[in-house]
């Protein structure tokens, strides 16, 4: 698949133009918050986004910027997880998931790589270490690492319930949509 093809199935998860006063995002469209929108230079109501300027964002800010079309050229079932969860709960969060998961699945150090500094930068040895990871592992790891992600995605969703009850109402579809 192709960030093209990856967008298209997000931003049918996102949907259109919502106005939730619970969602901590605020005002959304395609996915795009408010914030987001304005920071990138759009100027007008949300409800008028346009969807290449959502999909210029995404490609720009959830995409290239924290490297995940790097991870794209090794495995695309992982970058299009990451993507996702860099969508749903920040790129601040996604980035040091695939560094952290690499450290959970190399046995102290036995699996090929040493543990990875968790900085959320996807240099030489973490891209290493993931080609190391997949080339030992093969499809069958490729699918347990889509696992560890989804858990640790999973457990932001009930970390955030936990702490604001009133993020609740979002858990439901959270789970249902994201966590595969």
């Amino acid at each position: 698949m192709n960030i093209e093809q990856y967008l298209n199935e997000l931003i049918k998860r996102e949907g259109g133009y919502v106005n939730n006063p619970a969602d901590r995002g605020g005002a959304t469209k395609f996915g795009i918050t408010e914030a987001v929108a304005r920071a990138s230079g759009f100027k007008g109501h949300m409800r008028d986004l346009p969807l290449d300027v959502a999909k210029g964002i995404y490609r720009k800010q959830y995409w290239i910027s924290p490297r995940f079309d790097q991870v794209n050229t090794i495995s695309a079932a992982v970058a299009e997880e990451l993507l996702d969860t860099g969508v749903n709960c920040g790129t601040g969060f996604a980035k040091p998931l695939l560094q952290r998961a690499l450290n959970l699945l190399n046995n102290q150090g036995k699996g090929g790589w040493p543990d990875l500094v968790i900085d959320g930068i996807y240099g030489s040895e973490t891209m290493n270490a993931f080609t190391t990871y997949l080339t030992k592992r093969g499809k069958e790891g490729e699918e347990v690492l889509i696992r560890v992600l989804n858990i640790m995605q999973g457990q932001r969703y009930i970390e955030i319930c936990e702490r604001n009850p009133t993020q609740e109402q979002f858990f439901y579809g959270w789970i249902n949509n994201r966590i595969a």
